[in-house]
């Protein structure tokens, strides 16, 4: 072999670590957008949760009651939050706009919700109230974005 010359196995085994690094580098982006998606995913399954509770204690509490809630998650551009309280079947439906894709979580209130209602979180509506109003005998759960 010549000076300068670069053998065929070197050349072979540069190629091999090039493919294992770039493999790597997938791998650890492909779990990265895995655990994005899942720190979302989580954070409004808690999110509903707490907006069952929410619901449930202004309920309780009566007419002229309301409480506070705001976006678990920091929201930018297009993303979204609708919070919709269905009173066909008693639940509800939390649909989270976020980063281009969608996501959805259900609770059944264990109160009864006798109006529909929704109201949708934007990066410039990040808070939204939630209140109780008496009418005919029956309290009903409102949501709006003012106390």
């Amino acid at each position: 072999m010549k000076r300068g010359q670069i053998s065929l196995d070197f050349l072979f085994a540069i190629t091999l670590i090039a493919i294992t690094v770039l493999n790597m580098v997938y791998i650890a982006n492909m779990q990265r957008s895995h655990a994005e998606t899942f720190d979302a995913t989580t954070r409004l399954k808690i999110f509903s949760v707490d907006i069952r509770d929410t619901v449930t204690k202004v309920y309780a509490s009566g007419n002229g009651f309301s409480a506070k809630k705001e976006s678990p998650i920091p929201l930018t551009g297009g993303d979204s939050i609708t919070v919709r309280l269905s009173s066909k079947d008693n639940m509800i439906i939390i649909t989270g706009n976020i980063g281009g894709r969608q996501y959805t979580t259900v609770q059944q209130s264990p109160v009864p919700i006798y109006q529909d209602e929704s109201i949708q979180i934007t990066p410039d509506k990040s808070e939204i109230w939630i209140k109780a109003r008496e009418r005919g005998g029956k309290v009903y759960v409102e949501l709006s974005y003012s106390p």
